[in-house]
């Protein structure tokens, strides 16, 4: 079956990538059903923390299997993208300084989704992240960690973190917004060649 020029293959690092996805209504549940008398966050926290051990592993068995696919290129930054907003949501209902961080979050995800269905509608083939994108990820999950596993975090150190996530997003967000210009116009400079 095709999609988008896609061939929709399963293989386990793409299971894995489906399975981050399902976890995430686990994730809400057990979230806000939580607060300081029970043990819900810490369930949640580590719902979060096997949902990253997944994410960790999908990739490394692609890569150490050649289990590589355009399904998994898809996959796994939606997997990605998803875990992060609706974490973020999350968080967004308890702090207030996270629900900047949500603005940025909706505002790229949703900016991002929207070049790489143009790119595909154009025939271009899925890329993989670059490190750009690698390093605000993994920033925003060590962060969203931190905060979740750690509930009664002090305010001030929270402002910061989610400063630096928020920063990292926009940096990576510009980075992404330069490449899509540039495979547009290199696109647009082919097909002024070919006629």
């Amino acid at each position: 079956m095709r999609f988008f020029n896609i061939e929709w293959k399963m293989n386990i690092p793409n299971a894995l990538s489906l399975l981050r996805i399902a976890l995430l209504p686990v994730f809400v549940v057990l979230y806000i059903n939580s607060n300081e008398k029970n043990t819900l966050a810490y369930w949640a926290f580590g719902v979060l923390v096997f949902s990253g051990i997944t994410d960790s592993l999908d990739g490394i068995i692609a890569r150490k299997f050649n289990q590589i696919t355009d399904l998994g290129k898809l996959l796994d930054p939606l997997a990605d993208k998803l875990t992060q907003v609706t974490v973020v949501i999350c968080l967004a209902l308890r702090h207030k300084a996270v629900v900047y961080l949500l603005v940025v979050c909706l505002v790229k995800e949703i900016c991002q989704a929207l070049g790489g269905l143009i790119l595909l509608r154009k025939g271009e083939k899925i890329r993989g992240a670059h490190w750009f994108g690698k390093v605000s990820t993994f920033t925003f999950y060590a962060v969203m960690f931190m905060i979740v596993g750690w509930p009664d975090m002090p305010n001030e150190l929270l402002i910061v973190l989610v400063a630096l996530v928020a920063l990292l997003m926009i940096l990576a967000f510009l980075k992404y917004i330069t490449l899509f210009f540039q495979i547009k116009k290199a696109d647009t400079d082919l097909g002024t060649k070919k006629d």
